[in-house]
């Protein structure tokens, strides 16, 4: 990646998280901290963020981290282009199949498709878990563990001691942004679980709205070639696209 390109992702990832420190930064990009330290102290020079001890931020940001949208308020974003991407990915499960479904707007979409066949179904979204009430035949395993209000989906360790077992055909995880063939989101132990699910699974799909794409969060949970497929709308565009397809198949719902 080129500096210029690491500096305006630096500049998306101040802007989403408020703070971001030289240790992140190192990790997210796969930089030393030298390097991180570099690059702050270039951005600092021009003004365009506040450098503080170990760490930047936008001149006009409070010295808080913004709080991560509810998933209530994510349910409304989008709507249309989540409902095609969640029939493209029902469009590939088939009866009796064991499937995941990771927590997310996106993914609570796929819960609501899903046609009545019989399947098996591993969640640890609340949100997916309300969406199944409404199939009675299906059989629904739902994780426990530490409850995130945020994005309504249950973590940590014991939701992963349940998972760890457990054998999964088809896994279908959400994003908060995809760059540089790295899956990322807002949240480590989310973050955690959605790669336990993608290394217990046969098949592995990420499903995301095209706003999602180039787009950089604060945990990189997930490589980009280890997936199946990245299922996503007719937003998106040739930019977006090639450095999905160098890494896995793109699979366009409309």
């Amino acid at each position: 990646m080129l500096k210029s390109q690491r500096h305006e992702q630096l500049m998306d990832l101040c802007s989403q998280r408020g703070v971001i420190s030289v240790r992140q930064a190192a990790k997210i990009f796969g930089i030393s901290e030298m390097t991180a330290r570099r690059d702050f102290d270039e951005l600092a020079s021009t003004g365009e963020v506040v450098r503080e001890h170990g760490s930047i931020r936008l001149p006009e940001v409070a010295h808080a981290v913004p709080a991560e949208i509810p998933y209530f308020e994510k349910l409304a974003v989008h709507q249309e282009e989540k409902r095609k991407i969640a029939e493209a990915a029902c469009a590939l499960i088939e009866p009796d199949d064991t499937i995941f479904l990771g927590p997310g707007s996106t993914c609570a979409a796929i819960a609501r498709a899903l046609p009545a066949m019989r399947l098996r179904v591993v969640t640890n979204s609340i949100i997916a878990l309300n969406m199944l009430q409404i199939h009675p035949g299906m059989e629904v395993c739902c994780l426990g563990g530490q409850y995130r209000r945020r994005s309504g989906s249950f973590v940590g360790p014991v939701a992963e001691d349940s998972l760890a077992p457990l054998g999964i055909d088809k896994c279908f995880v959400g994003t908060n942004g995809v760059v540089s063939g790295a899956i990322s989101c807002s949240n480590l132990e989310e973050g955690r679980i959605q790669a336990l699910a993608c290394d217990r699974a046969a098949s592995r799909f990420l499903v995301c709205d095209s706003s999602k794409l180039e787009q950089l969060d604060f945990y990189n949970f997930y490589s980009l070639d280890r997936i199946d497929a990245v299922i996503t709308d007719a937003g998106v565009t040739d930019d977006q696209r090639r450095p999905i397809e160098e890494c896995t198949s793109l699979i366009i719902a409309r």
